[in-house]
């Protein structure tokens, strides 16, 4: 069964200019900052993201994965400045970031935390089993709609998962 549309599809100006002026607010604070995703350093030292750190603990907590990530490995693809890469090392697991730039705020949180995550810069394209191995979760967030082959990228994913 299809649907059929009723009359004209019309653009909605009014919601237009609301994304655009969040998208504008997103630049600007990016801007002023540097800093995409708000990471918790310890000593009460926060980034000053325009991701906040509760509205990032909450995504990480829909993922509904195990409390106790220890002896699982994780792979981040498109890490940023890494929220999602510390949260599951911070859970226990053994976890590899991956992205097509060097995030230099990816490397500040990650010396505050004095952590061990693994930065692989690379395309998407390029992952594979050789080159970063096995893994148990796969985190693959804000990166598909960049692609100009998203079906790809599904072939690489399955191709490092058991």
């Amino acid at each position: 069964m299809t649907t059929q549309l009723k009359g004209p599809i019309t653009d909605n100006s009014a919601v237009r200019d609301l994304v655009d002026r969040s998208a504008d607010q997103y630049r600007e604070e990016y801007a002023n900052t540097g800093w995409w995703h708000s990471i918790d350093l310890g000593g009460g030292r926060i980034t000053a993201g325009v991701r906040k750190l509760d509205d990032l603990q909450s995504r990480y907590a829909n993922f509904d994965l195990p409390k106790d990530l220890s002896g699982k490995r994780v792979l981040d693809i498109g890490c940023w400045d890494g929220f999602f890469s510390f949260e599951a090392e911070r859970h226990g697991a053994e976890v590899v970031a991956v992205d097509c730039w060097r995030p230099e705020k990816f490397f500040e949180a990650h010396r505050a935390l004095n952590s061990r995550v693994e930065f692989h810069e690379l395309s998407v394209y390029e992952i594979s089993r050789e080159k970063l191995g096995v893994f148990d979760i796969v985190i693959f967030l804000g990166v598909l709609y960049h692609l100009q082959h998203p079906l790809l990228i599904f072939q690489r994913v399955c191709e490092v998962t058991p």
